[in-house]
């Protein structure tokens, strides 16, 4: 499949997020300046190309938008997106694997903001409860089952992609929510997660 045309400013933006371990495309690169009508339209457009993709914010990443659906979220390189810019997506995979790891121990600090508003501000640390029938409802409940659920599973039941699931997981559940989740390698099945309590604490 022949590759789609980019202008330089989307070239740019993909080819910073592939360079990033996370795949985080915000902040966008200072060399595009800080327009945020003309960076929105620009990411609009990545987005509906599906060379960027949507999914919750973690903490010290920066805002894209906050919606009902899926909370507040950032932007994220897609694996179409990894390929237009000449990058293996499962070699990026393990690379944003390993560095998801690293934030959960050290707890990094990064430059926060948000485009739809001040560049620069901080997201406010604050969450509700999911959304009933939203994806993130979707994610909680399968990992609430006595079964748990593998990346795939709660693919198919969200609809993400993996980098997704596993960012929701890390940032929305763990670090948001308090929740304790807990993952063990189960025959004919592979590595399984599931939520080991009920609630999270206060």
């Amino acid at each position: 499949m022949p590759k789609p045309n980019l202008t330089d400013a989307q070239r740019v933006i993909l080819a910073a997020a592939g360079a990033r371990d996370s795949g985080l495309v915000l902040p966008t690169p200072k060399s595009l300046g800080d327009n945020r009508g003309t960076l929105g339209v620009i990411l609009k457009s990545l987005l509906t190309r599906g060379l960027i993709t949507e999914r919750p914010i973690m903490p010290d990443e920066m805002l894209w938008r906050d919606t009902a659906e899926l909370g507040r979220t950032t932007l994220v390189i897609s694996a179409s997106g990894l390929e237009q810019m000449g990058i293996d997506p499962n070699e990026h995979v393990k690379h944003e694997s390993d560095n998801s790891r690293l934030v959960d121990e050290t707890h990094e600090t990064a430059t926060t903001g948000r485009l739809g508003g001040a560049l620069g501000t901080a997201a406010p640390a604050q969450e509700s409860a999911p959304k009933p029938g939203s994806k993130l409802d979707a994610l909680i409940n399968a990992l609430r089952t006595s079964d748990g659920a593998t990346i795939a599973e709660l693919m198919t039941a969200t609809g993400w992609q993996a980098h997704s699931v596993r960012g929701a997981i890390s940032g929305n559940l763990k670090k948001k929510r308090g929740l304790e989740v807990t993952s063990e390698t189960v025959e004919g099945r592979g590595r399984v997660y599931r939520i080991a309590t009920d609630e999270a604490p206060e």
